[in-house]
């Protein structure tokens, strides 16, 4: 026994040293597909030498493998039925590299779709590539709300802001969702630069579907749009960071040792004191706006996983204004605004959230998902600014040596504003999902029901004082003995609302050659502050005309046009959730029923080719019947409600929008919106008697809108870039309250901006690591950016004054003025 055990020692020992005599290196790439996109492909199997040792490529198709050294060898790749082998050289002990891989691939990730072999494209709104939301040059709150602005249908007039409008609609109107959980926006803000940071980390996102109108029964109740973004649960040790002016980034993000344990968490910090400084209001900026994020997913089974999403956000803007010197009007009538101020403004917006998803997939064809999800917020608005201003006419004489500096006064004022406003809520909810896929395929089901609870405290006291030239405006009958306050609001209310809703949606393919499908579904809610009960049914119709023909040509030439058509509409019902609620004196409607707007659509897809490269022309026409409507008017940021359900009218348009390579490898796209909105508003009169008015604008109403994302490089310099975002959209109806809302009003001037970032591309992602840096990041670049190249004033609303004939004149409140910004991005 003693020699049988000095011979298995041996015996290890001499294995020992042959392992240890065997030589190692390592390769690592990524495999992409070989259309234009280069997207990465997950879940392809390697061979090496037709040896499986386990490996798969990552979610963003890359991979890291260990081989023999010194000695020729060969990869297979294999996904789908599909193999394509690379023959590579030997490599020397202990290198590392790096190739890419492109695969001949029949599943091609399109903007709107997904294309898997012959499998149906799936149409009804836009796939962003989220790349390009930390791309785009943005002074605001950036993200993907910077890139939603530029999608068909969808305008803005304020770059500081991540809100925007869509079809007609006001920015309450707008759904999102990350991971499933409907995410509830601040309700406080007033302007654009108090706002902060957008509840969507770019960093962290996986995939983002958009969608402007005709969406299915699945999403939830509001009138206009639904932006659905997923996060990523990384399947390897990654980590992206950020570093400009306006503030910095970073994002983690990795696994466990037995990949049952993903996690993701983003880190965001943003100071805009740089360009709120450009504004015409000088004083002590300042903003800071935190947020952390995190997803943690963790697999108890193959069938059976854990989601948890989470955010914590502060944001606060703090100013101490000095003065504001504002120039406006003609050539032929030079005027000029300047207040001196003191005082404070703080504004704060606290909140938290937490959503846990239990995910059960016993097979392919059934999922079932449990989700529990809670909001808290507390919001606050403390100020009291007092100030002095004169309103003075400006010397228009170009030969004179005075030009541009004030010369006459038609008058001067005095203003006091103060407000101790807070608002808390919270919101928990409880739902199900499930989705069911037959194994032939031609029927899916999808389901949900849900119970929310909304718990609303508000406290709501501010007033206004304003005395202009000796005349007090909005007052007409002074007396010496008391103060007439332009405006006094002093209110405290509790709200309690139990929501329970539910959907259940059906596809169905009719016809596999013509990829012919009809998709029904109805969605109720039930609301019990009013009482009120509502159903919404929606349905999506949608089919390739061409595609059994096309798919029987071998030649391109022989092939008839690739065109995917869509017909879509249903009811959209929008509860009131607290602001539609609460009318100018801060007294809330609890009785107020919900906005109802009926959408009919009927759009194109249309793929080609243009200059042997890939290009998509969307179009999409449409008709909203709105009713049951709100009547509101815009203050900035702010939207002011009227708390009754006084309104009825129409939304309808034309969006189209061409998207490819203009220039080789790099996409770009081109918008046109072309749109009309008006309502009519029913109110009482100064004879108590109630009027209906004729059709008036509504504040959307933005009749054109345009937009260009645009990338380019250097012919012989391709490491050097150019992003290139130019906006323009008509100009605005501005409405004043009272009995100027019910007729057609003033007019906010046409919104123009242009911003480009230059950058210096110093790693590529797709590329062979050739040097230090390269091999230490995955992509990095630095650039700089402009924001308003133009430098074009733009308008987002007005100051009112008068002057000593009591005549009234709407100084304009202008936006962000051109800036010059340093930025680097770095993944790894």
């Amino acid at each position: 026994m003693k020699y049988f055990f000095l011979l298995i020692n041996l015996l290890c020992l001499i294995g020992l040293s042959n392992a240890q005599e065997t030589k190692h290196a390592r390769i690592k790439g990524k495999v992409i597909t070989e259309d234009y996109e280069k997207k990465g492909i997950e879940v392809v199997q390697i061979l090496v030498n037709g040896k499986f040792y386990g490996d798969y490529t990552d979610e963003d198709g890359s991979f890291n493998i260990r081989v023999i050294a010194n000695e020729n060898f060969t990869l297979t790749f294999s996904y789908l039925g599909k193999q394509k082998q690379v023959n590579v050289s030997a490599l020397t002990t202990n290198e590392t590299r790096v190739i890419v891989v492109p695969f001949p691939m029949t599943v091609i990730e399109l903007e709107t779709a997904t294309v898997s072999g012959k499998a149906r494209r799936k149409i009804g709104g836009i796939t962003l590539d989220p790349k390009r939301a930390y791309q785009l040059p943005s002074p605001g709150a950036g993200g993907i709300e910077a890139i939603i602005k530029t999608m068909p249908g969808v305008s803005s007039g304020n770059e500081m802001s991540s809100q925007y409008n869509v079809r007609g609609g006001s920015f309450d109107e707008n759904l999102v969702y990350v991971n499933d959980f409907e995410i509830i926006r601040p309700q406080l803000i007033r302007t654009g630069q108090q706002e902060g940071l957008s509840f969507i980390n770019p960093f962290m996102v996986k995939n983002v579907f958009f969608s402007a109108g005709g969406f299915e029964a699945k999403y939830g109740d509001k009138l206009s749009s639904v932006l659905d973004v997923s996060y990523r649960t990384p399947k390897r040790f990654e980590a992206i960071g950020e570093a400009s002016f306006l503030g910095a980034e970073l994002s983690l993000g990795g696994n466990s040792k037995n990949f049952r344990l993903n996690y993701i968490a983003g880190l965001r910090y943003r100071a805009n004191n740089y360009v709120l400084n450009s504004l015409d209001v000088q004083g002590e900026y300042n903003p800071r706006f935190l947020d952390f994020q995190s997803l943690v997913v963790y697999n108890f089974t193959k069938d059976f996983r854990l989601e948890w999403l989470t955010n914590i956000a502060q944001n606060q803007f703090q100013l101490s204004p000095i003065s504001q010197t504002t120039s406006f009007g003609t050539v032929q009538a030079a005027l000029q605004l300047f207040v001196g101020m003191a005082g404070n403004e703080i504004m704060e917006y606290n909140t938290a959230m937490s959503g846990l998803s239990f995910v059960y997939q016993p097979n392919k064809s059934l999922e079932l998902k449990l989700m529990a999800s809670g909001v808290s917020s507390q919001e606050s608005e403390r100020y009291d600014i007092f100030g002095a201003y004169r309103l003075d006419v400006l010397d228009n004489n170009l030969g004179s040596t005075n030009f541009g500096n004030p010369v006459a006064s038609l008058g001067n004022g005095f203003f006091i504003n103060h407000a101790r406003n807070a608002l808390f809520y919270q919101v928990v909810n409880l739902e199900h999902k499930g989705n069911y896929t037959a194994a032939y395929k031609p029927i899916s089901l999808q389901w949900g029901t849900s119970f929310r609870s909304d718990f609303i405290q508000d406290r709501f006291k501010e007033w206004r004082y304003n005395d202009s030239s000796e005349y007090n405006i909005n007052t007409f009958n002074l007396s010496d003995d008391q103060i007439n306050l332009s405006e006094y609001i002093n209110s405290g209310i509790d709200i309690r609302n139990n929501r329970i809703q539910s959907y259940l949606q059906s596809s169905w393919e009719i016809d596999k050659q013509s990829k012919t499908e009809l998709q029904f579904g109805v969605r109720s809610h039930y609301s019990s502050l009013n009482n009120q009960h509502v159903f919404s049914p929606r349905f999506q119709f949608s089919f390739e005309p061409n595609a059994a023909f096309n798919e029987n040509q071998k030649s391109d030439s022989t092939k008839k046009k690739d065109v995917a058509i869509r017909i879509a509409g249903g009811y959209y019902y929008q509860p009131p959730f607290y602001r539609e609620m609460r009318d100018f004196n801060g007294n809330i409607n609890t009785d107020l029923r919900a906005q109802r707007s009926v959408h009919l659509i009927a759009g194109t897809d249309y793929y080609f080719q243009m200059w042997n490269r890939p290009f998509k022309l969307f179009s999409e026409v449409y008709y909203k019947q709105l009713d049951n409507l709100v009547p509101y008017v815009l203050d900035n940021m702010r939207i002011r409600y009227y708390a009754n359900n006084g309104s009825r009218g129409y939304a309808t348009g034309l969006d189209t929008r061409i998207h490819g390579e203009f220039v080789k490898n790099l996409e770009s796209w081109f918008t046109l919106s072309v749109m009309r909105t008006s309502e009519k508003i029913t109110y009482i009169d100064g004879n108590g008697e109630e009027i209906e008015s004729p059709f008036i604008r509504r504040p959307t109403d933005r009749r054109v809108s345009a937009s260009l994302m645009f990338q380019d490089e250097m012919p012989n310099f391709p490491n050097f870039r150019v992003n290139l975002n130019m906006v323009f959209g008509a100009p605005l109806p501005y409405f004043l309250p009272g009995p100027s809302r019910y007729r057609d009003g003033y007019r906010i001037p046409a919104y123009r901006r242009v911003d480009a970032g230059f950058n210096y591309m110093l790693v590529k992602e797709n590329e062979p690591k050739l040097n230090k840096i390269s091999k230490v990041f995955r992509e990095a670049w630095v650039g700089v950016e402009v924001f308003n190249m133009l430098a074009i004033n733009n308008v987002i609303s007005y100051l009112w004054v008068k002057d000593l004939q009591n005549n009234v004149f709407g100084v304009p409140n202008f936006l962000t003025a051109r800036r010059v910004s340093l930025r680097f991005v770095a993944s790894f």
